[in-house]
């Protein structure tokens, strides 16, 4: 059982933790043999009271209590006993202060793993690709990032360190038993050992079986509670609220139901052993009758047991709790683990990149993971310094996946993209965003202010640059309106503000990063005709600059302004247009 459960899990851990966390965990590794050691020597401190409050005589009948009694310097039994009770009081006064001392070096220790794992999970998942991201889903990862880590810590770390703690006590206790009585060594093995064993192996699988299903319920829970409030204006007008809520509660009703069961299968073993340790005081009782038949002898086996059992019990009930809470706890590590070699590490070197003449497009195509057919194949276009293009085609024909191998959330699988005849690797990634700015049809909005969003939170703002993209994106006079300005906030998700100033804030937050492409995904889509007039009067104004705009737009009067525009059909370049000859033929 240790083997196969506990080895593994200890080699599990250490295999992931840094070098300085490892330093911690064998210094803490350390404390736990201390405080063990510590632990019996204070249940051994024990038997001398018993042996001097069953015989006085003993005092100078055993060699160790006369040199105490001697160096003591003592006149009297009854003065050398109540020393005797003073010291074992003093020394268990001590062993709990620094057995409390241990275990803050122990939490504090599982804390700091924990926010260490949540900064490497949040990594983790960032360094995905995006389509694997996109894959998993944002609540799975929600979960994993902030809740994982502390159930690891809360649990599968503790329940670890629980087993290793417990099990030394339990080695020295047993250890120094066999030495002082053999006999009652192996009733105690006798007793113990079968019944350990069984408990374990008869709910470890249930154990492990209903941790998996509470950890497969929870990202659940977190999409079903993010759906009922994100979308709560038209649940409410659909009179839908209730459908959602009764979702949510049956999904809570499933997770609080398995763990119930997974809190009742902890609970079982502390209640056998109890048994079991009754069951040892009938053995023996037992044994003194038919084998003993010195009364001295059964009272001093009966002591011994009830001392030992004092520690022995509750180790051997904290052992079983904490083996059914690893089981229990699986998924954390597994969680932990997930992913590990999906992820793309960011390239260390990275290169300048200057775009000065025209990015080139040679053979483009890509074909998605375990896909036999490609998106995107044969595409071939020239984009000069400062070109306006333009992107049409029906739904699924490829557009969005070249804004994405664009921007380099996807890599082509085939051909090249040259940037000033420099082929565009993973080497150039950092310089080549810096020169991108991204609006898309659902624009990203978070709590907070319109400052904050445009500079995404940046702790010290440029305000000459912020205006300056205010006037460009022709949001300025709708802010200077605002008795706050740029300190407005813009509320959830940006619901004190129109769908074309969500847009346009858009607009300026890519023009306040000093982008010099701008790549507008659909961006006026959602919009009506009066709003998508607005923002398509910002995109014409930046027309006439020397940005460099590549524009997906399915109404092609956002496109007026254009010098081509490539019309894709399943995931190629079917046609070259000019917009007077393709709003004639529209018309």
């Amino acid at each position: 059982m240790r083997k196969n459960i506990f080895t593994s899990s200890y080699n599990n851990f250490f295999r992931f933790i840094d070098k300085t966390n490892r330093n911690r965990a064998y210094f803490l590794i350390f404390l736990f043999v201390l405080v063990s050691f510590v632990d019996v020597f204070g249940l051994a401190s024990i038997i001398p009271l018993i042996q001097v409050a069953q015989n006085p005589d003993s005092i100078h009948q055993k060699d160790y209590l006369r040199t105490l009694y001697e160096m003591g310097g003592f006149e009297s039994d009854t003065s050398f006993f109540l020393a005797l009770i003073f010291c074992v009081f003093v020394f268990f006064l001590l062993k709990n202060l620094f057995s409390i001392y241990v275990s803050y070096k122990q939490i504090k220790f599982s804390t700091d793993l924990s926010l260490e794992i949540i900064k490497n999970q949040f990594d983790k998942y960032y360094h995905l690709g995006y389509w694997l991201f996109n894959q998993i889903g944002s609540s799975t990862i929600i979960s994993h990032v902030n809740r994982t880590p502390e159930q690891f810590s809360t649990y599968y770390l503790q329940n670890l360190f629980q087993i290793l703690s417990e099990l030394m006590i339990v080695s020295f206790i047993i250890v120094g038993i066999a030495i002082y009585k053999p006999v009652l060594f192996f009733i105690m093995v006798a007793i113990l050992g079968p019944t350990t064993i069984l408990i374990y192996l008869s709910l470890r699988s249930k154990s492990q079986e209903l941790g998996n299903k509470m950890d497969g319920l929870m990202p659940e829970s977190y999409s079903l509670l993010n759906d009922s409030f994100k979308g709560y204006v038209d649940l409410k007008l659909a009179g839908k609220e209730k459908q959602f809520k009764d979702r949510f509660f049956e999904n809570r009703n499933k997770y609080h139901t398995h763990k119930i069961w997974s809190t009742i299968i902890q609970k079982i073993p502390p209640k056998i052993i109890e048994i079991v340790a009754i069951l040892g005081v009938v053995v023996i009782f037992i044994y003194s009758i038919f084998w003993s038949g010195e009364p001295s002898e059964t009272l001093t086996l009966l002591g011994i047991f009830v001392a030992a059992a004092y520690k022995l019990m509750p180790s051997v009930n904290r052992i079983l709790s904490a083996f059914m809470g690893l089981k229990n706890s699986q998924y954390a590590l597994d969680n932990i683990e997930k992913y590990r070699d999906s992820v793309s590490k960011p390239q260390q070197n990275q290169l300048n990149l200057d775009f000065k003449k025209q990015i080139d497009f040679d053979n483009v195509g890509f074909t998605f993971p375990d896909a036999e057919k490609p998106v995107l194949k044969d595409i071939n276009f020239s984009v000069n310094r400062g070109d306006k293009i333009g992107f049409i085609g029906a739904s699924g024909s490829g557009k969005t996946t070249l804004m994405n191998i664009i921007l380099r959330f996807y890599e082509e699988t085939e051909g090249e993209i040259r940037v000033d005849r420099t082929r565009l690797s993973p080497n150039h990634l950092k310089a080549w965003r810096s020169m991108l700015g991204y609006v898309r049809q659902d624009i990203f909005i978070m709590k907070g202010s319109i400052k904050d969003n445009i500079s995404l939170g940046d702790d010290i703002v440029d305000m000459k640059r912020l205006y300056q993209a205010l006037e460009q994106s022709s949001l300025k006079e709708f802010v200077d309106q605002l008795p706050e300005g740029v300190e407005t906030e813009v509320g959830e998700e940006g619901s004190r503000l129109s769908g074309g100033q969500r847009q346009r804030l858009g607009i300026a937050r890519a023009l306040y990063n000093n982008a010099e492409i701008l790549v507008f995904d659909e961006a006026t889509s959602a919009l009506d005709n009066e709003t998508e007039k607005e923002v398509t009067d910002s995109i014409n104004r930046l027309s006439k600059t020397d940005y460099t705009l590549l524009i997906v737009a399915h109404r092609i009067t956002t496109l007026k302004n254009c010098d081509r525009i490539y019309e894709l059909k399943d995931g190629k370049i079917i046609a070259e247009h000019q917009y007077k000859g393709l709003i004639e033929t529209v018309v």
